[in-house]
């Protein structure tokens, strides 16, 4: 069982509000599937299954104009939920339906190459030092790569576009080499991760605030290949 945990400035959420009925042993569930990445509702089919014996087996849809969803389901019961959606890879895992039950959150992966998923990843001014606050948005990448052993990424580096260009392009190199060496003191393979630098030369914007700045400076993965 793949259970995705991604920060990522990058994938799909999958967000469940129980609330119990009075009087009644139905709670409803109520969610929503999203980009990760965009944030963008999609289209996914939600394969709903009770364990042990599947005596209740349903498939839907959620809204693509914005990705909600909402049925009944019975309190105390287990069940296996499925998520795909067309050029994503599949969530799967188990719930157990209980009172004033906590939400939780799934996260999907694009399935295809190429899509960039942004890391929320913070460093000390002008170094290569990794921040610690930024561990666990490192540690959610790890877990996905372990859920997917056949994932191959490429992390890229980018700056600010002010300041030394040559400067700007070896901070950028520093910390993605940062990076991945946290990833591979993680266990993660080194031949699964690349690197590539681009300093300040493919700006988020250009304009002259501290966001601005903030959002240039920026670590991303890129995903080569999951499988």
């Amino acid at each position: 069982m793949k259970k995705l945990f991604l920060v990522f400035i990058v994938s799909f959420a999958l967000i469940f509000t129980l609330k119990a009925q009075p009087g009644s042993k139905w709670v409803t569930l109520k969610g929503k599937v999203l980009s990760v990445s965009v944030a963008t509702p999609i289209d996914a089919s939600i394969t709903l299954e009770s364990l042990p014996y599947g005596g209740d087996n349903r498939v839907f849809h959620s809204n693509p104009e914005n990705g909600k969803f909402s049925f009944k389901v019975k309190e105390g019961n287990s069940y296996s939920v499925h998520l795909q959606a067309e050029g994503y890879l599949p969530v799967q895992d188990t719930i157990e339906i209980v009172p004033k039950m906590e939400s939780l959150n799934y996260e999907m992966v694009p399935s295809g190459e190429n899509t960039l998923l942004r890391l929320n990843i913070n460093f000390v001014q002008s170094k290569s030092e990794i921040i610690e606050d930024s561990y666990a948005e490192l540690d959610k990448l790890i877990d996905l790569m372990t859920a997917y052993p056949g994932m191959e990424i490429q992390l890229e580096g980018h700056t600010d576009f002010r300041g030394s260009a040559s400067a700007n392009m070896r901070l950028s190199e520093e910390r993605v080499v940062e990076v991945k060496n946290y990833l591979t003191n993680q266990g993660i393979a080194s031949n699964r991760i690349k690197t590539r630098a681009f300093g300040g030369t493919v700006p988020i914007t250009r304009e002259n605030t501290e966001e601005a700045k903030l959002l240039n400076r920026r670590v991303e993965a890129r995903i080569l290949k999951t499988e």
